[in-house]
């Protein structure tokens, strides 16, 4: 792959991975909102919610971790030009593995947390 290809489609992966986060933050605190100002106006609604706070987490952690995954398959197609710099090597440690892991079970940790408090 030519370094031009690669570097726009890490550009593209990082992008997407960003607005995933950013929609995330949104949600997320948009739910806490509602969980811890709602009160009694929630009675009826608890289903509704559980529905919306699975659903945003389960968005966040399949969107996550395809873009990780995506990371790791574009780390083994980097163009050699990058992979001899110092960036490439280091790029070439990153534990990207551990990373969707952690993202995983922070995730999972933050959406008990959340239906607990509801």
């Amino acid at each position: 792959m030519n370094f031009t290809d690669f570097n726009a489609m890490v550009e593209s992966n990082a992008a997407s991975l960003r607005s995933s986060w950013r929609n995330y933050s949104l949600s997320s605190s948009a739910l806490i909102a509602v969980i811890v100002f709602g009160g009694e106006h929630l009675d009826g609604k608890r289903p509704m919610m559980v529905f919306a706070i699975l659903g945003v987490n389960l968005l966040l952690l399949l969107s996550t971790d395809s873009q990780m995954a995506q990371f790791q398959a574009l780390r083994k197609d980097m163009p050699s030009e990058l992979a001899d710099s110092a960036t490439g090597q280091d790029w070439s440690k990153a534990p990207l593995g551990a990373f969707r892991v952690i993202g995983a079970v922070m995730t999972i940790a933050i959406t008990v947390t959340m239906l607990m408090a509801l």
